[in-house]
């Protein structure tokens, strides 16, 4: 089988590592025949390159990178395809294709819905406000993406929700849940456009909990099957690319 390389963000916060591992021990479980390998970017090991070159040096002619991304920001854009660009001039005998980030895929945003319905608000209480609290980018496409995911989140709920951002980009957290206090809502929910957990995301939580200290906090997205089905998608998919273009 072509191997499965998820590439990861990285986090200085241990919790962020394993919480990608344990939504690929499900994929893993699930499909036990694949070869399914951990990198990241940043901060972390193994790192993109090491995997590459240890797949490579295991005899493998192909490999599918999947990013574990959310957006289209920097690292979708520019670090990722600099850092396959490289490896395949060290292995050039490895044909390696890059699927598409997770992206806003509808399974991700039920799943969304679901982490912020387990902190015990109804779907029909309208006193209910949602800090949607995604990274941030310099880039307000990057921005504007995580905005429209907002009412995909709250379609069917009585929720109010403000897209809000931890860093690089406003609103924060902390005054996402002020607007929304201040227009009536008495339960906040910090909910994260984030699929792990790491410092980002408790400062942002710390900063709402400072001023609400009753508002709760949802688990990230990698508590939920879904990110797994995802990721299987984007491999299939991806495979499925290469074979085409090969016949």
């Amino acid at each position: 089988m072509i191997p499965l390389i998820a590439v990861a963000h990285g986090s200085r916060d241990p919790r962020s590592a394993r919480a990608v591992a344990a939504a690929l021990a499900v994929l893993r479980t699930e499909h036990p025949e694949w070869d399914v390998r951990l990198a990241f970017l940043d901060l972390n090991t193994p790192s993109v390159p090491q995997v590459l070159d240890a797949v490579a040096a295991d005899g493998h002619r192909r490999a599918v990178v999947v990013p574990l991304l959310l957006g289209s920001a920097f690292h979708a854009r520019v670090d990722l395809p600099a850092i396959l660009a490289d490896a395949r001039t060290r292995n050039p005998l490895l044909d390696v294709t890059c699927a598409d980030i997770l992206g806003d895929d509808a399974r991700l945003v039920a799943a969304a819905r679901d982490s912020i319905a387990s902190t015990g608000v109804a779907l029909d209480d309208p006193s209910v406000g949602i800090a949607f609290c995604a990274v941030g980018s310099r880039r307000d496409e990057a921005n504007t993406a995580t905005a429209r995911v907002v009412p995909r989140v709250t379609a069917g709920t009585a929720w109010s929700a403000v897209a809000c951002y931890a860093t690089a980009a406003g609103p924060t957290a902390a005054s996402a849940s002020e607007l929304l206090a201040r227009s009536g809502c008495s339960t906040l929910v910090v909910a994260p456009w984030m699929l792990a957990p790491g410092l980002l995301w408790d400062r942002a939580c710390a900063a709402v909990v400072e001023a609400h200290p009753d508002a709760r906090i949802a688990p990230t997205l990698t508590t939920h099957a879904a990110v797994g089905h995802v990721v299987a998608e984007r491999y299939l998919a991806a495979v499925h690319r290469n074979t085409v273009r090969a016949a």
